[in-house]
């Protein structure tokens, strides 16, 4: 008995499929090894050519858009000189609490001083993570843990000449808002700014 999907008979010289040949495919059959067509060794049908499972592509150098980035730190800056001047008429003209350690960066204002030295923080910040960005990797990470010690040790230092515990907490409060506005905007002139290369 003979198989029906087998012509029956001699082959036709000029059908180029051969039922006699197994390594042959009948016409329309996509043979195994191209099932997977534009793919490389290594990779996966649908995958880009040369990159394996799981891995991911590496990324470029971080660069900055210096002008809109330095328009944010401005901006940042201005923010900051007001939340000092702020934080010292709530503190010391509203509620009428001591503040020890105070900046004494604009003669005898102590809301003026506290103006000077939100802006002079968020500018010296600025430019940290400027210098960061340009040499070394993972600016991002290394500028939190800046501003994080900075703040701590500015937050630490009104404990060391007032021994009374209000005016510290007062003045560290101050400059734990500061640290905190510094950082959160910086980095996220930084997410708007920095282009991968």
């Amino acid at each position: 008995m003979t198989n029906p999907s087998t012509p029956a008979g001699p082959h036709d010289p000029n059908d180029p499929y051969d039922p006699n040949r197994p390594d042959e495919q009948p016409p329309g059959v996509i043979p195994p090894s191209a099932a997977s067509w534009g793919s490389t060794p290594g990779s996966t049908p649908g995958s880009a050519p040369g990159v394996t499972p799981g891995s991911t592509p590496s990324p470029g150098s971080l660069r900055l858009d210096a002008g809109r980035y330095w328009a944010g730190a401005a901006a940042t800056v201005l923010v900051c000189a007001l939340l000092g001047f702020a934080a010292s008429v709530v503190l010391t003209d509203v509620m009428d609490q001591e503040m020890a350690a105070e900046p004494h960066l604009a003669g005898s204002s102590a809301d003026a001083s506290w103006a000077v030295a939100g802006a002079l923080f968020a500018l010296l910040a600025a430019l940290v993570l400027h210098l960061l960005v340009l040499a070394a990797p993972r600016a991002r990470m290394f500028f939190g843990w800046l501003v994080t010690l900075t703040t701590i040790i500015l937050a630490a230092l009104p404990f060391t000449t007032s021994p009374e515990l209000l005016p510290g907490l007062t003045t560290a409060l101050v400059w734990i808002v500061l640290g905190i506005a510094v950082w959160s905007m910086l980095t996220g002139v930084l997410a708007r700014t920095g282009v991968r290369t």
